[in-house]
C-alpha cells in the first residue's frame, strides 16, 4: 500500500506541472486574442473616422498645441483611446453612458468626476490578460490629487511613442500636445497622443512595423493605477518613454525607478515593486513600459492588426542613453523611417 501511494504520489507531483503549462498556454493564447480584436476595435474607429483615436483628451490646448496645465500631474483628462473604441468593441451603450460634457454648462467632464464613476468600473472582459493574477482588484484611486476610486482594470496601452509626459527638456523630450517638438519629431512620436493622433497614412515606418498596443500588468494594489482601462495617462493605460533617452528601457524592465506614476506608497515602488519586477517612481504620471506574466516576454499589436510576441532579449537602448535608436525604440516609433542605429550593442 505505502509503495503504491508513493507511486501516485510521483505520478501526481509530474502531471501537475504539465497541467499548469497546458492551462498557462490557454491563458496566453486568450490573452492574444483579446489583444487582437482590441486592436482591430481601434483600427475599425480609424477606418470610420480617418484617423485613430486620441490617446487621451485633455480639456485645454493653448495657442501653441500645448495642454495647459502641464499634463504630468493633471488628471483632468476625458475620454482616451479605449472610450473612444468602445463601439468598436460592442459597448456602444456604455460609451453613451458616459458623462463627457455637462449638460448645463457644456463644460468638459473628466473621467475622474463622480458622475463617471459606475461606467469607469464596468469589467471589459475583452481587456483582460487572465495570465494576470492582479486585474480584478480595482485602482481605488489618489485622495490627494482628487483621483476617486472605482477604476475597472486592462491589460493593454496605447503607444504614445518615446517621449515623456512630464516637462523633459533632454531628448526625445516632452509630448505635451500636438505642437509639442517630441510630437513632431521622428524619434519620439508614436501613433496616439494627448489630444493628437496619426493616419495609417501618416505611420511611414509601416503598419506592420509600427507598435499599436501593448500589453500591462495591472498594478500591484488598489493605489497602484498601472493597468486601468478608461486611466488615460502614461501610467494608466498608456506607454510613454520607455526607450532610448530615459530610465525604462525595454520590456519587462526591472530597474529602479522604472515606471513613473503618481501614488504615495514608496514600498510598492521600491521593495514591492523590485520583487515583481514591477519598479516605479513616486511622482506623476509620464512613464510606463510593457509588462506581462508571460514568461519570456511580451504581447504587442502592430498598426496593422496583427500580434506579436516580443522577447525581453529585444535589443533595447542602455538607459540613460541620450542616442536613438534601437529595435526596441524603433517598434515604437511611427516616423522614424528605419533609422540606423549607432554602431555596438549596449
Amino acid at each position: 500500500l505505502l509503495v503504491v501511494i508513493a507511486i501516485i504520489g510521483i505520478l501526481v507531483a509530474l502531471l501537475l506541472p504539465a497541467i499548469q503549462a497546458a492551462r498557462e498556454a490557454a491563458r496566453r493564447a486568450q490573452c492574444q486574442n483579446n489583444l487582437k480584436n482590441v486592436s482591430l476595435a481601434v483600427l475599425n474607429y480609424e477606418s470610420a473616422t480617418k484617423s485613430l483615436p486620441m490617446g487621451t483628451v485633455f480639456p485645454q490646448l493653448d495657442a501653441n498645441g500645448f495642454v495647459t496645465p502641464t499634463i504630468g500631474a493633471n488628471v483632468d483628462f476625458e475620454r482616451s483611446w479605449i472610450v473612444f473604441a468602445l463601439p468598436y468593441l460592442e459597448n456602444q451603450a456604455l460609451y453613451d453612458s458616459f458623462m463627457f460634457k455637462d449638460p448645463t454648462t457644456g463644460a468638459p467632464v473628466a473621467m475622474r468626476d463622480a458622475r463617471n464613476i459606475t461606467h469607469r468600473g464596468n469589467v471589459l472582459p475583452t481587456m483582460l490578460c487572465h495570465s494576470d493574477p492582479r486585474n480584478q482588484v480595482m485602482y481605488q484611486g489618489n485622495s490627494a490629487m482628487g483621483i476617486g476610486g472605482n477604476w475597472a482594470r486592462g491589460n493593454y496601452a496605447g503607444n504614445l511613442g518615446l517621449g515623456s509626459t512630464n516637462s523633459l527638456s533632454t531628448p526625445p523630450g516632452s509630448i505635451q500636445g500636438p505642437g509639442s517638438t517630441a510630437w513632431r519629431s521622428g524619434t519620439a512620436k508614436g501613433v496616439m497622443g494627448p489630444n493628437c493622433a496619426v493616419t495609417l497614412k501618416q505611420i511611414t515606418d509601416g503598419t506592420s512595423k509600427t507598435g499599436l498596443l501593448g500589453e500591462v500588468r495591472a498594478g500591484l494594489d488598489e493605489t497602484d493605477p498601472r493597468g486601468t482601462w478608461a486611466f488615460g495617462h502614461v501610467g494608466g493605460n498608456m506607454l510613454g518613454f520607455h526607450g532610448w533617452g530615459g530610465d525604462d528601457s525595454g520590456p519587462n524592465w526591472c530597474g529602479a525607478s522604472a515606471d513613473d506614476i503618481a501614488l504615495t506608497n514608496t514600498f510598492l515602488c521600491t521593495q514591492l515593486g523590485a520583487t515583481e519586477c514591477m519598479t516605479c517612481n513616486p511622482g506623476s504620471f509620464d512613464q510606463q513600459t510593457t509588462r506581462s506574466t508571460h514568461t519570456g516576454g511580451v504581447y504587442v499589436a502592430m498598426c496593422d492588426g496583427s500580434v506579436q510576441f516580443i522577447s525581453d532579449d529585444i535589443e533595447t537602448t542602455a538607459v540613460n542613453t541620450p542616442t536613438c535608436c534601437r529595435v526596441w525604440d524603433q517598434l515604437w516609433l511611427s516616423q522614424d523611417n528605419g533609422q540606423t542605429p549607432p554602431p555596438g550593442r549596449p
